[in-house]
This record gives C-alpha cells, structure tokens and sequence, in this order.
C-alpha cells in the first residue's frame, strides 16, 4: 500500500514539473508586461509560483491549468498594485486640485487642461462590470491583442471581439448618456 502512494505522489510530482515548465515562460512574461520594473516582475512571478506549489495537488490531472496560472497571476498582480499604491511616495502622487482650494482650478498651477474628459471617461468606464472593465484594461492599457486575450480567457477569437465590441458601447451608452 505504501508503494503505491509513493508511485502517486511521484506520478503527480511529475505531473506538477511539467505544468510549472510549460507554463512559468508565458506567465513571466505577463509579470514582466505589467509590472513596473525586473525586480516587482520577479516578485510577482515568485508569488504565482508560491501559490502554484500550494495548490498543484488540489488541482485535477486532465483541467486545463493555464485559465487557473492566469487567475492567479491576476490576483498576485492586483495584490502587487494594491500594494504600491499604499506605498506611493508624494512624488508619485497626482498633482490635481482638490476641493479645498480658495482659487478655482484655471488659476490653480496644478491645473492640467483635459482632466473633466478623463474624470467623464473614468466615471463611463466605471459603470461597467468587473469583467468589460478588466478586458478594456488588458487592450487599451496592456496591449494584448485579441489572439493573447482569446488563449488567456480561453474562449474563441470571435467571443473576444463580441466582448469588446460590447463593452464599449456599453462606456459610449454610459458616457453619453
């Protein structure tokens, strides 16, 4: 009986050692695309692979692993950006004008001209569901394609578009009103 644990968990270390080699390229260079720098890449990536090593045994043999490794680099990447934004020294902070000001904001010297269409798209985008709003962020701000977006999401080339496509209506019906 003990032989065979030992036949599974090599089986399944085996198994765990081809998924991280096959995988651990694509999702380094999704850390290396959003992250900030080399050195918040490498951390990021270190998270995914922690998280990985937790759970391989939890997952499923024939599952496709790729769709789970995305989710959790996301997560890992919104605990990293969660992370620096509490971190932000008072260089980084916006330079904006804040409600308190006795000056109105055209004579402000922190006035930046375009904020009001930047605050209205913010606010359209805002009114969008979790997912419309992840998938705009990952083509205008990230620059996937829709053929990277297909393999991460796992769906087909059209169902991508049809989700753009949607959801920016969806920011013009809300921006417009």
């Amino acid at each position: 009986m003990m032989q065979m644990d030992t036949q599974k968990d090599k089986k399944a270390d085996k198994w765990v050692n081809e998924v991280w080699n096959t995988y651990s390229p694509q999702i380094y260079n999704l850390c290396r695309m959003n992250c900030d720098d080399k050195e918040d890449a490498k951390d990021v990536f270190q998270n995914v692979a922690l998280r990985f090593c937790q759970n391989a045994k939890k997952i499923k043999y024939r599952d496709s692993v790729y769709p789970w490794l995305f989710q959790v680099f996301k997560n890992c990447f919104y605990d990293y950006v969660r992370f620096r934004q509490r971190l932000s020294p008072f260089s980084r902070v916006a330079d904006t004008v804040g409600d308190y000001t006795a000056l109105p904001a055209e004579k402000s010297v922190f006035y930046k001209a375009g904020n009001q269409e930047n605050d209205e798209l913010n606010r359209a985008v805002g009114t969008l569901s979790t997912r419309d709003r992840e998938l705009i962020d990952m083509i205008f701000q990230k620059g996937l394609s829709t053929n990277e977006l297909s393999a991460h999401y796992g769906v087909s080339f059209n169902a991508i578009i049809k989700r753009r496509h949607s959801a920016i209506k969806r920011a013009k019906k809300a921006l417009l009103g």
